[in-house]
C-alpha cells in the first residue's frame, strides 16, 4: 500500500511540476511578445529626430525573437532537450547586452536621453530574466521532479517528497489551491495592467493629439506619462514575478514599490511645475495629464487593495508565515 500511494504521490507531483513549468513558459512568452512590443515603441521614440532608419534592425531582432519558440514548445512537451537548448539560447542571449554600446554611441537628443537608459534598463532586464528561468529550470524542484523516474509499484520505498501535514486535512488543501490561484491570478492580472496601460495610454494620447490643438503640449505630456508608465511598468515586475512563484515576502515588497511611486513623484512634481510656469502649455494639456495619472494610480490600489484583503490569501500567507517561525524554532 505504501508503494501505490508513493506511485500516485509522485504523479500527482509530476502534474503539478508541468502545470508549474506551464505557467512559467506562457508568462515567458508574454514577457517577450511585451518586451518586443515596447522595444518598437522605445526606438521609435528615441530615433524620431534622427535619420537612422531602425526598421531593418528591428525587423532582424525580432525574428531572432522567434526561436525561442522552439525551446519553449519543447519544454512545453516535457521534453528533456529542451532545458539544454533553453539554457544555451539564454547564454546567446546575453550577447543583446554587448549591443547597447553601439546604441549609446548614436548622438540622439537630451529629451530623449531618458528613454536609451529606460531601452537599456528592459534589455537587462531581459537578460537576467532568461537567466533566472534557466536557473529555475536546473534548479526548482517541481520542475525537476517531471523528468525524475517514478518508482514500480512492487517496490516498497518511501515517498520522495513528504507533504506537509496541513495538506492532509482536506479543508486546508482547498484554502491552499483557492489560495495560489488567487495570487496567480493576482501577478498575471498585474503584468497585464502594467504593460496594458502603457500601450493604451500610448494609443489614447496619439489619438487626442489631433483633437487638441496644442501639438507641442501632447507631445510632451505623451512622453512624461510613457516614461512614468515605462518606470511603473519595471518596478512592478518584481512583484509579478514574486507573486507567480508565491513568494511570502510578495506582501512586504508592494509598500516598498509604492514608496518607490512616490520617490518619483516629488522628484517629478518640480519639474512639472517649473515647465508649467515656463512653458505656454495649454490648460487642457495638462489636465490630461493629471486625470490619466490620477486614473492610472487609483486602479492600480485598487486592484491590489482587492488583492491583498482576500481572506483565503491572507489565511495562506499567515498559515506560512507561523510554519517557518516554527522551523526556526525547532532549528
Amino acid at each position: 500500500m505504501k508503494s501505490v500511494k508513493s506511485m500516485r504521490e509522485q504523479k500527482q507531483q509530476r502534474k503539478s511540476g508541468i502545470r508549474h513549468l506551464r505557467m512559467i513558459l506562457l508568462l515567458f512568452m508574454i514577457f517577450l511578445i511585451i518586451y518586443t512590443v515596447f522595444s518598437y515603441f522605445l526606438v521609435k521614440l528615441m530615433l524620431e529626430d534622427t535619420r537612422i532608419s531602425f526598421l531593418p534592425g528591428f525587423l532582424l531582432h525580432a525574428g531572432i525573437m522567434l526561436f525561442w519558440f522552439l525551446p519553449v514548445r519543447m519544454l512545453w512537451s516535457c521534453h528533456r532537450i529542451g532545458r539544454l537548448l533553453f539554457q544555451l539560447f539564454s547564454i546567446m542571449n546575453i550577447y543583446t547586452v554587448y549591443e547597447l554600446i553601439s546604441l549609446f554611441q548614436v548622438s540622439i537628443t537630451k529629451d530623449h536621453a531618458p528613454l536609451r537608459l529606460v531601452f537599456a534598463a528592459l534589455v537587462i532586464g531581459k537578460a537576467v530574466l532568461v537567466l533566472y528561468v534557466a536557473w529555475q529550470l536546473q534548479r526548482d524542484s517541481q520542475i525537476i521532479c517531471i523528468w525524475k523516474r517514478i518508482a514500480e509499484p512492487q517496490e516498497e520505498a518511501e515517498p520522495i517528497i513528504s507533504l506537509p501535514s496541513n495538506t492532509r486535512i482536506p479543508h486546508d488543501r482547498r484554502v491552499d489551491m483557492r489560495a495560489r490561484n488567487r495570487i496567480r491570478a493576482c501577478s498575471l492580472a498585474l503584468l497585464l495592467y502594467q504593460y496594458g496601460m502603457l500601450v493604451l495610454l500610448y494609443l489614447l494620447l496619439f489619438l487626442l493629439r489631433y483633437y487638441i490643438n496644442d501639438v507641442q503640449g501632447m507631445q510632451f505630456m505623451q512622453r512624461t506619462l510613457l516614461m512614468a508608465s515605462l518606470f511603473s511598468a519595471l518596478i512592478w515586475s518584481l512583484p509579478v514575478v514574486s507573486l507567480f512563484l508565491y513568494k511570502q515576502w510578495s506582501r512586504w515588497i508592494i509598500p516598498v514599490m509604492w514608496f518607490m511611486e512616490g520617490i518619483r513623484l516629488l522628484l517629478t512634481i518640480p519639474q512639472l511645475v517649473d515647465i508649467f510656469n515656463t512653458q505656454n502649455y495649454q490648460l487642457i494639456s495638462w489636465a490630461v495629464l493629471v486625470v490619466l495619472e490620477l486614473l492610472r494610480y487609483v486602479l492600480l490600489y485598487r486592484l491590489l487593495s482587492y488583492f491583498l484583503k482576500d481572506p483565503f490569501v491572507r489565511v495562506y500567507w499567515l498559515r506560512n508565515y507561523h510554519a517557518s517561525i516554527q522551523e526556526d524554532q525547532e532549528l
